[in-house]
């Protein structure tokens, strides 16, 4: 049977989902009921109101406005291509929602776009479950009293910056740090300051390292720093800077100052993953058999 277009708008009324159609300067022909219920606004409130001037006043996730720049529509319009998008637009009680936007282009009988078909779903429960799912990830990757890489995490970008040196010859070297007589620190000033105390250490060593480094926690106070593009110079260098800096800084009042020994190396030619770390953990070892609140380069 052939339809008319009464009974293709009740096809449309029907839907759970939001549709709305706009003409080639983007005004507002038609509004389905769905678009009613998820946006408070009626049919009359919208049909001939251009889309840019209309009450959505659609804005992306960094709340810029998306019809000065990237509006799904225009886009549709002038490419014919079918867009897709995470947009918040606003209700008419003054909150913004969350929408999963899809548009396609319209076509006349000869084949040109006259305008263009915007459907829309509350995107609420999605953003939720994204942010289940960045949290999951934060819980797995990262250290949750320091914030930092935990060791799965930092052994992943390690893995990836020996890809990198295998195939670009880009080198990189590895920091193995961890506090001097941390055990004794604990025993003497208790779980709750030894825990600031490895809070203070990483901020401390966040601040004094390249943004582009990586600063992991692999052990109860045992620290790794992944150092890209850096040779047995440059991270000699940085080493005693860090160990300097720990020394002569006040920890939290305490009456002694905190000191480390930091194991350093260089990734050499044909070296594999397990043997650069095991020469950095010798290094380690070596800076606390000569004693401690030292760099040992070990290479």
């Amino acid at each position: 049977m052939e339809m008319d277009s009464v009974q293709y708008k009740q096809i449309l009324d029907s839907l759970s989902e939001a549709v709305y159609c706009v003409d080639m300067q983007r005004r507002i022909v038609y509004w389905n009921k769905f678009a009613e219920r998820l946006t408070g606004y009626g049919v009359d409130e919208v049909i001939g109101v251009e889309c840019a001037d209309g009450p959505l006043q659609h804005v992306d996730v960094i709340n810029r406005p998306l019809c000065e720049n990237g509006c799904p529509l225009v886009c549709c319009i002038e490419t014919g291509i079918a867009q897709e998008k995470l947009v918040f637009a606003l209700h008419k009680n003054g909150n913004r929602i969350p929408v999963l936007v899809k548009t396609s282009a319209l076509y006349d009988d000869n084949g040109a776009i006259n305008g263009a078909v915007e459907s829309f779903t509350d995107a609420t429960e999605l953003l939720q479950a994204k942010e289940v799912h960045k949290e999951i990830l934060r819980q797995t990757h990262f250290d949750a009293l320091t914030g930092v890489p935990n060791k799965q995490a930092l052994f992943d970008a390690l893995d990836r910056e020996w890809f990198r040196f295998k195939r670009y010859n880009t080198p990189f070297s590895l920091m193995v740090l961890d506090v001097d007589y941390f055990s004794s620190l604990k025993a003497a000033y208790g779980q709750e300051t030894a825990d600031a105390m490895l809070q203070w250490l990483v901020k401390l060593l966040r601040a004094s390292l390249r943004r582009a480094d990586i600063v992991g926690r692999i052990a109860d106070d045992k620290f790794m720093v992944l150092l890209s593009f850096s040779n047995r110079k440059s991270t000699l260098k940085v080493a005693n800077m860090v160990v300097d800096m720990v020394r002569n800084e006040i920890c939290l009042d305490l009456p002694m100052a905190m000191t480390i020994s930091v194991g350093a190396v260089t990734i050499e030619d044909d070296e594999t993953l397990e043997s650069i770390i095991s020469r950095s953990e010798k290094a380690l070892e070596r800076s606390k058999e000569m004693g401690r609140n030292q760099v040992t380069f070990w290479g």
